[in-house]
């Protein structure tokens, strides 16, 4: 789910991965073949959040 906060939407690379669950919100930028796994939440509410190339995002149980 992509999700506009306060005017800001977040900004991802055509070649990122965001699985169908994950939550990106706000001021992101998700940088090329960078990934957000299922379940992963994240906040650009109180910031930029910037997630670089080729890095990967899941949640750890």
């Amino acid at each position: 789910m992509i999700i506009e906060f306060k005017g800001k939407r977040p900004q991802i690379h055509e070649t990122a991965y965001i699985a169908p669950t994950a939550v990106i919100i706000g001021d992101v930028v998700i940088e090329a073949e960078a990934s957000v796994w299922f379940g992963a939440v994240i906040r650009g509410d109180n910031g930029r959040i910037t997630i670089g190339r080729a890095a990967t995002c899941k949640t750890m149980r």
